[in-house]
């Protein structure tokens, strides 16, 4: 398995408020891991629709690369995990996604 393309994983920063009490999103931070980008299996991606929106893909990344990244860069488009699976033996866990802004429900 090659792990030949490369993604961002981005963790959003703690919000804080200004001095008139509106809130101020926290910096981002970004960095980049391999990875190997997968197709949805279908009945996952049916029970989603279903549930109102669309996953769109899967990235395999190495578990000691992933540390609970909720936001993915990936070829000029941005992405919200949705959910993970650990395949402890081989060492990967796979992130599905689906496209950011697309959810009806954050």
């Amino acid at each position: 398995m090659l792990f030949n393309e490369v993604l961002s994983l981005i963790k959003a920063g703690q919000e804080t408020q200004n001095e008139e009490g509106f809130p101020v999103p926290g910096e981002e931070t970004r960095r980049q891991v391999f990875t190997n980008e997968k197709s949805i299996r279908g009945n996952e991606f049916y029970i989603a629709a279903q549930s109102g929106y669309t996953l769109e893909t899967m990235f395999e990344v190495h578990s000691l690369d992933y540390e609970g990244e909720t936001l993915i860069d990936y070829e000029s488009k941005r992405y919200r995990v949705v959910r993970t699976f650990e395949r402890k033996q081989e060492e990967i866990i796979e992130l599905i996604c689906r496209a950011y802004g697309s959810e009806l429900n954050s």
